[in-house]
């Protein structure tokens, strides 16, 4: 059976407290505030409740807080998140106290209650993907399950080539939907390495006048190192007959392979005894030559 991988389930997301401001930092004001000598208006530090999420961070800096500001009469101060603090710029304490803060405030809960909102709907989306992309894997999994790749045992130490598992992983990531293509490309890895001699045959004319004969004359092959893709093709095709067919042809491959290896040994064989023997007549030829002068 084929196992099926799926990635890991998601963890819905925790909901927190609503993000607010506990007390400012009195150290970081104007050391001339509350005396005649103090600005109008002067940035004013106050501390989170607790550390904002990167969704709360990005309203916060972004132009809605402006908007928010100016909507509660407050044009020309700004809000800027700088790690567990909210700068408050152009500001005084009197104006915090006089509203701003409780718009701040209402803002706070506000961009909470919209990025606790966001995160569930990212999670449920998540799930919803992880339950489609389970089917899909239930789909594929029957699908190749199906296909018979028929793998040999070794003969004299050498297995004849034959293809050991479909590449799941380079299948069309559409399979199993209604999206996914009628004909597409699959990758089988090969029970070991083909000779140069097989994969000259596997990508030669015999390979493709039998694929035409067995009624495949789209499906095409294309050796890779340990690999064979089958292009234009599918699962079903391939279970219907096209997986036995390239089995047979691959043993048949293997045994023609082997045959020409061994003829070629034997005529080497012949051809070092051969040689030898004519190398034996012409020594003992040789031998026979006497240079002595005649009496």
């Amino acid at each position: 059976m084929t196992q099926t991988i799926r990635p890991p389930t998601m963890s819905r997301p925790t909901d927190t407290a609503a993000l607010g401001l506990s007390h400012i930092l009195t150290d970081l004001l104007p050391r001339t505030v509350n005396t005649p000598e103090a600005p109008d208006r002067y940035p004013v530090a106050a501390v989170f409740t607790r550390r904002p999420t990167p969704g709360e961070i990005s309203a916060l800096n972004g132009p809605s807080a402006r908007a928010w500001l100016e909507q509660a009469g407050f044009p020309d101060v700004g809000i800027t998140v700088s790690d567990r603090r909210l700068q408050i710029t152009d500001t005084n304490l009197p104006e915090l106290a006089a509203g701003l803060a409780a718009s701040i405030a209402g803002f706070l809960a506000h961009v909470s209650t919209d990025d606790t909102t966001n995160a569930h709907v990212i999670a449920d989306e998540l799930e919803a993907q992880e339950r489609r992309e389970g089917n899909r894997s239930d789909v594929i999994s029957a699908l190749v399950d199906d296909i018979r790749l028929f793998s040999y045992s070794p003969v004299d130490d050498e297995p004849w080539l034959g293809l050991a598992h479909i590449v799941t992983a380079l299948l069309p990531q559409t399979l199993g939907t209604e999206s996914a293509p009628e004909r597409y490309t699959v990758v089988a890895d090969f029970t070991r390495k083909p000779t140069t001699t097989e994969l000259a045959v596997i990508v030669g004319p015999l390979v493709r006048r039998r694929l035409d004969a067995g009624g495949y004359p789209v499906a095409n092959l294309v050796a890779r190192d340990r690999r064979l893709e089958i292009r234009d093709t599918n699962l079903a095709e391939l279970a219907g007959g096209l997986a036995g067919l390239l089995a047979a042809l691959l043993i048949e491959i293997s045994h023609a392979a082997a045959a020409q290896v061994a003829e070629a040994a034997a005529e080497a064989t012949r051809r070092a005894e051969s040689e030898l023997a004519r190398v034996r007549s012409v020594e003992i030829e040789a031998a026979a030559i006497s240079f002595s002068a005649p009496s």
